[in-house]
């Protein structure tokens, strides 16, 4: 059995416990963060403003390794850089190319020395910053808990995932849907799994941090607290396709006084389709991006 049919089953046997009503289990504690992560590292760019320009740092998501990160985000930061913007693209957590596959707080820390080597060599007191999927936790997480909003004036989020996600489209990426129960809700129900999921897959681990019961979802998402900063101005643009940030829509959407969520199929309606991917290379998101950080 290889490590990911080990984790898909554990999963759907959890799911098939969980549903069997004399086999429920107690929503539990423990943590879900047993693995320990590595820091990964830092990729940044040179910082290389013109002067009066605004600087943007860029997170881009997941989705790809850092050779790939030019060509997935020429279309944003062309247009950011077209419309006298000065975009930035960060990258953290990076182990063995791949983004954001570190410990979150960490990769968040990473991103607060960023944003003050930023202000220090352009003189600006704040930026703004656009990010999408995985990127965009990382802000959240900079923002709240490690208090950078006052380094922020816009925060513009792509497919971000989100307080409400269930985990559903890592099933679905094995083509396994229509499960009684969410992943998410078994992860709640059955606190056993998590640590027996993180040691048969590492990319999981980093994932289970998201997960309700995690410390870093805690901190950024839990109930009865805001996920948004004062000063700050929140945008989100979804998309109904999205197969990863699942429920479409409401695992990304910021339901919360002043921020501006936007579905991109209802603000584009004869555009091309974009999935949680390919929602960044789309010009009508870059166009939308470089709206709101104009607000």
């Amino acid at each position: 059995m290889t490590r990911r049919t080990g984790v898909v089953t554990a999963l759907v046997i959890g799911a098939a416990l969980v549903a069997t009503p004399p086999a429920l289990a107690d929503p539990g504690t423990g943590s879900v963060d047993p693995v320990v992560l590595p820091a990964g590292d830092a990729v940044t760019p040179p910082i290389d403003c013109a002067a009066g320009s605004r600087p943007v740092v860029v997170l881009p998501g997941a989705d790809g390794t850092v050779a790939d990160t030019a060509e997935q985000w020429a279309t944003v930061t062309d247009v950011l850089r077209g419309s006298g913007l000065c975009p930035l693209v960060f990258q953290g957590g990076v182990v063995n190319g791949k983004r954001w596959a570190g410990n979150i707080p960490d990769e968040a820390g990473q991103l607060a020395t960023f944003v003050r080597s930023v202000q220090d060599a352009t003189g600006s007191s704040t930026v703004d910053i656009v990010a999408h999927s995985a990127g965009s936790v990382v802000s959240n997480y900079y923002l709240k808990v490690l208090h950078g909003s006052a380094n922020v004036t816009r925060a513009v989020f792509l497919a971000p995932e989100g307080r409400d996600c269930d985990g559903a489209g890592f099933l679905a990426a094995y083509g396994i849907d229509n499960l009684p129960v969410t992943p998410v809700e078994v992860l709640q129900a059955l606190p056993v799994l998590p640590p027996i999921l993180g040691r048969l897959s590492p990319d999981l681990a980093v994932a289970l941090q998201l997960a309700p019961g995690s410390e870093v979802h805690g901190a950024v998402f839990a109930d009865g607290t805001p996920i948004t900063q004062p000063g700050v101005t929140y945008a989100v643009l979804a998309t109904a396709n999205d197969g990863v940030a699942t429920p479409a829509g409401g695992c990304s959407f910021i339901d919360e006084p002043g921020v501006t969520n936007v579905l991109f199929e209802d603000a584009y309606p004869n555009a091309s389709a974009v999935d949680h991917s390919t929602l960044r290379s789309s010009p009508e998101a870059a166009s939308w991006v470089v709206a709101q950080l104009g607000r």
